[in-house]
């Protein structure tokens, strides 16, 4: 329902509302400039120079903070992305969305990069019943000639808040310093979570949604558009209810 919400059809609906409303009653003169306005906004969301705009400050890069300059981390928790249809088993990992492949790839890679590294995948079900996602990314690592000993999955957590949570109480703990990968959109909502859990992330982007935008084909609204520009109007809402819970909790402490 909130997804559906942060979208910029909800706002043509509204559009559309105001003015049948105007033109049932004849006025009021606000409902029909309100109408032309949401409709105008609404459009230029769509556009892949208005999502553009509400994506940059999201997939900026995050300076990275001194204590990962020094050394580097020798464990990273990866956040899954979501699925795309049902998976028929455990390592039906063809659902993996776009998302969660991008950070699998970039996972695997980096894996690759050192000796005695170690993936944590988190993520549980989107849905009771069928696989946790981290298990299917697991299975999708394993494709790629990962070992299982350098995997860890966490199938309890369902949201990015969650996720921080259930990875501080993994048994055996995780380090306080570790690598945090999943999408460059995602990352600051990421690391507000993961950052209040008691960890202190080193982030690594996967992916940017970001698209051309040359003129005039930048100002003329496409699907690629509308999606992204959800994708953005989520991450901000979520943003700033992270950081809303976090000041309900009070200063930062070590909460593992």
């Amino acid at each position: 329902m909130i997804d559906w919400l942060l979208s910029p059809l909800a706002l043509l609906l509204l559009a559309g509302v105001l003015l049948a409303w105007c033109c049932y009653r004849k006025r009021p003169r606000w409902a029909c400039i309100a109408s032309g306005a949401l409709s105008a906004v609404a459009l230029a969301a769509m556009t892949p120079f208005g999502s553009n705009v509400l994506l940059a400050p999201l997939e900026r890069p995050i300076a990275v903070p001194a204590h990962c300059r020094d050394e580097m981390p020798s464990i990273a928790v990866v956040l899954g992305g979501g699925l795309e249809g049902w998976p028929d088993g455990s390592n039906a990992f063809s659902v993996l969305n776009l998302a969660s492949r991008q950070r699998m790839d970039r996972a695997v890679a980096w894996w690759r990069e050192g000796d005695g590294r170690t993936l944590v995948l988190v993520g549980g079900p989107p849905h009771p019943g069928i696989a946790p996602i981290a298990g299917l990314m697991a299975a999708y690592a394993t494709m790629q000639g990962m070992p299982s000993t350098a995997l860890r999955v966490e199938i309890d957590s369902d949201d990015t808040w969650s996720n921080a949570r259930h990875a501080a109480r993994m048994q055996p703990a995780l380090p306080r310093r570790i690598v945090l990968l999943t999408s460059s959109v995602h990352m600051r909502r990421a690391m507000d979570a993961f950052t209040v859990a008691g960890f202190q992330p080193c982030p690594l982007g996967a992916g940017r949604l970001r698209l051309p935008s040359r003129l005039p084909w930048a100002l003329v609204p496409r699907t690629r558009g509308l999606a992204n520009s959800e994708t953005a109007l989520h991450e901000w809402a979520g943003l700033l209810y992270y950081r809303w819970l976090a000041w309900q909790q009070g200063p930062a402490a070590d909460r593992r």
